[in-house]
């Protein structure tokens, strides 16, 4: 996706969705990663690239769950 086509300013507190599966919000944005946050206090930071789409209240990414994993913020 383009990055222009993401409206940065409205992105906070989003849903965002892993191959149709729902993994949790986006808390915070950088100029190059997003950090979602999870539940049971898993947090994720993830690179802008991934953003496949923006659609009303959630952000798609291209990756599965599983590979959401190594974005795992320690």
């Amino acid at each position: 996706m383009s990055q222009e086509n993401v409206h940065w300013d409205n992105v906070l507190e989003k849903n965002v969705r892993a191959k149709k599966a729902l993994v949790g919000h986006v808390e915070a944005i950088s100029d190059r990663f997003i950090l979602i946050a999870a539940t049971a206090g898993m947090k994720y930071n993830v690179p802008r690239s991934h953003i496949k789409a923006e659609m009303g209240k959630e952000i798609l990414l291209d990756i599965s769950p599983k590979d959401l994993q190594k974005y795992r913020f320690k």
